[in-house]
């Protein structure tokens, strides 16, 4: 055990206070995952309710109510469990089999009555935090490609095994839609272990890139453009009426979450604005100001809040060095960053980082 800070009572304040916030941005995922888990550990000989035990799921209640929530944390544990129990690394391509369409509250027949592929893809980002608000889900355009991808936002543990499912469920769906899966052309996976590349260039029938910038999925826009058989005008109707009920019901997706989740994106890039974030959700920035006031926050608040998580995450995970971390988070210079901090912890972000070494084995 490492003893380079001793214990103190605001020391313990101040780890307490951090992983309090950290842990009131719910971060989750639909629970129509944790059944396409279920059913993949029973195909392949295994009791999932036994798994799901140890990681304080209730398997029943969870298939009782697919369209619940569960916490980011926890399914990240799910997967790591799965995992050993099953020998697999690559039990994410196998869980993606089993993401029925039909489970995801609507959005999976709303993807299936789309005319084409390409269009479903396209509705995809914008409705994705029904299935996890967790990550980034972006496209990325090219005259040929249509690129998918998904990144974990920073200070989120997203499993791998998530994102390989999340990829296969996508190109099982394409197959449903198309009758075939050649419409993907490239996988790139952020993933480092170039020993398992084979498994997933078997699995994908492409290229397969380690170690990418990202996680992305390139698909042939030609064959996305192919009109499917599956198409349903009224029931895409009704689906995505289905849907935005559905986000609308989420406490991820109220005003204060949606900007806190904006921020996050945005943050590591450029400085968040009001006004950016409200053009991203396509509403006035009075207005945004408005529903934010009426949850009892504002921009600034928000911003401040997710400024002092992201700190955290990478003074207790990351080796950044501080004055670097200033200049991430975007604060003009590192006494600003370090009067912030302590205003807020108690303790500079040398002693908080100094601290949780201590108490790491």
């Amino acid at each position: 055990m490492l003893s380079l800070a001793p214990k103190t009572s605001s020391n313990i304040a101040a780890s307490a206070k951090a992983q309090s916030l950290i842990a009131n941005n719910q971060y989750t995922t639909i629970a129509a995952w944790t059944l396409a888990i279920a059913r993949a550990l029973a195909v392949m000989g295994i009791e999932p309710k036994t798994i799901f035990n140890q990681v304080g799921l209730n398997l029943e209640m969870l298939e009782a109510k697919p369209d619940s929530r569960v916490e980011i944390a926890q399914m990240t544990q799910l997967w790591q469990c799965a995992m050993q129990a099953t020998d697999s690394v690559d039990f994410g391509l196998t869980v993606g089999r089993y993401a029925y369409p039909l489970h995801f509250h609507f959005l999976g027949p709303l993807l299936l009555s789309c005319n084409t592929l390409a269009e479903a893809f396209e509705l995809l980002p914008a409705y994705s935090a029904l299935v996890s608000n967790g990550g980034n889900i972006q496209l990325q355009r090219s005259p040929q490609r249509l690129g998918f991808t998904i990144t974990p936002l920073n200070g989120v543990e997203i499993s791998e095994l998530a994102i390989d499912a999340f990829f296969s469920s996508l190109m099982q769906h394409g197959k449903q839609m198309l009758g075939h899966n050649q419409f993907v052309c490239k996988v790139e996976l952020m993933r480092t272990d170039h020993k398992l590349k084979s498994l997933w260039q078997d699995y994908f029938g492409c290229e397969v890139v380690m170690n990418a910038a990202t996680n992305c999925m390139w698909m042939d826009r030609v064959m996305l453009e192919q009109t499917t058989v599956t198409k349903n005008p009224q029931q895409a109707k009704y689906s995505e009426a289905a849907v935005r009920q559905y986000l609308q019901g989420m406490q991820a997706l109220t005003w204060r979450q949606k900007t806190s989740q904006g921020i996050h994106v945005m943050l590591l890039e450029q400085e968040p604005t009001a006004q950016s974030i409200a053009k991203m959700y396509n509403v006035s920035e009075r207005s945004l100001s408005r529903y934010l006031q009426q949850e009892g926050t504002s921009f600034r608040a928000l911003l401040k809040l997710k400024r002092q998580e992201l700190a955290c995450h990478y003074l207790l995970n990351t080796n950044v060095v501080i004055n670097e971390l200033a200049n991430i988070l975007g604060y003009s210079c590192l006494s600003n960053f370090s009067r912030s901090f302590t205003a807020w912890l108690g303790v500079s972000p040398s002693q908080f980082r100094l601290q949780n070494l201590a108490n790491k084995p």
